[in-house]
């Protein structure tokens, strides 16, 4: 088994239970994870940073759930199914669930794979394979910043960005207290490595 599975079976209601006491759907967080092949640490970050585990529409400016002042709107597959109407339609989009998925061509993505996204875990697992392709297997801290930069910004032309760092940095926080190695700083892990 690789390192990441190895990660991945210690003790994960361990993990849960580390989780819960910050995040909201720890087991979805923990669970999705396991789906994508990436650490604890890594979905936790991502989780942490997007939404703190919340199941709920992002507060994009303009977005068709957004309403300034007012508290989140909870996300269900029937408030999606709106989401993706009026989007298709014209208005702004909205992040979706606990990975805050914002960008319409991966709500097909969603339903290529047979992807739920107003389901926790399977939001979480779609948000965590985009994450892996845009870390493209390196999964130090320069690596998490650049994916963090792409999953947020959707370029690196102007460089990583505060969101890129600041995964990063959530990451080996959570490294530390899930009791996962530490993540080296340049490019030198790999996921899905032997």
């Amino acid at each position: 088994m690789g390192l990441l599975r190895d990660l991945f079976s210690r003790s994960s209601s361990g993990a849960v239970e580390v989780l819960a006491a910050r995040l909201e759907n720890a087991p979805a967080i923990v669970a999705a994870a396991g789906r994508a092949d990436m650490p604890v640490s890594v979905a936790a970050a991502l989780a942490e940073l997007e939404s703190g585990g919340r199941n709920v529409f992002g507060r994009d400016r303009g977005g068709v759930f957004a309403t300034p002042g007012a508290p989140p709107v909870a996300v269900t597959r029937e408030r999606v199914a709106e989401l993706r109407r009026r989007v298709a339609a014209g208005e702004t989009s909205n992040g979706v669930g606990p990975a805050q998925i914002t960008w319409p061509p991966f709500f097909d993505r969603a339903d290529a794979e047979g992807l739920d996204l107003a389901e926790p875990e399977d939001n979480l697992t779609l948000g965590l394979r985009i994450l892996h392709e845009h870390a493209a297997g390196d999964l130090s801290s320069d690596g998490l910043e650049r994916a963090g930069t792409l999953y947020n910004a959707g370029t690196l032309a102007g460089g990583v960005t505060g969101y890129g760092r600041r995964l990063a940095r959530a990451t080996r926080q959570l490294a530390g207290r899930l009791g996962e190695p530490a993540y080296p700083s340049s490019s030198v892990h790999k996921a899905g490595a032997t």
